[in-house]
């Protein structure tokens, strides 16, 4: 997957990089509720370029694909597994609402994917799954 940005800031040799909404999003504005800034996405890479120079970045697909279904499979089987630890301990709560504790279990196992997400992003974000920048030109007015 290739997508071209914008250099807007250059601190020695990173680059801070602002992309455009892609064509595929189409006109839906779902996205931010359609505000000004709701399709600029950054990325900071290492690189060289100037204030205003066009580059483009690459990542491979496959890395793409991968890197997504990590980011909706993680959290998934956080549900998940809360939900199975709450039905584990339906009844063991006197007094306590059964459906309620395996809903508050499967929001706690979220959480936990969540921080497990965390924890795992600076091994993620490095190596093959870094995009790289390919090439760099001058902005045309």
């Amino acid at each position: 997957m290739t997508n071209k940005g914008i250099v807007t800031e250059v601190s020695g040799d990173l680059l801070t990089i602002v992309f455009e909404r892609p064509e595929a999003c189409g006109e839906c504005h779902n996205c931010m509720r359609g505000s000004e800034d709701c399709a600029k996405h950054t990325i900071t890479l290492r690189g060289h370029a100037d204030k205003g120079d066009v580059v483009e970045v690459e990542m491979d697909d496959s890395h793409v694909m991968a890197a997504s279904a990590l980011a909706y499979l993680i959290p998934l089987a956080g549900f998940i597994a809360g939900l199975a630890v709450g039905w584990a301990l339906r009844g063991t709560v006197p007094g306590f609402n059964e459906e309620l504790l395996m809903a508050l279990c499967a929001i706690v196992g979220t959480g936990i994917a969540y921080l497990v997400m965390r924890a795992l992003d600076p091994h993620f974000s490095k190596g093959r799954w870094e995009p790289k920048i390919v090439s760099v030109s001058k902005q045309t007015e």
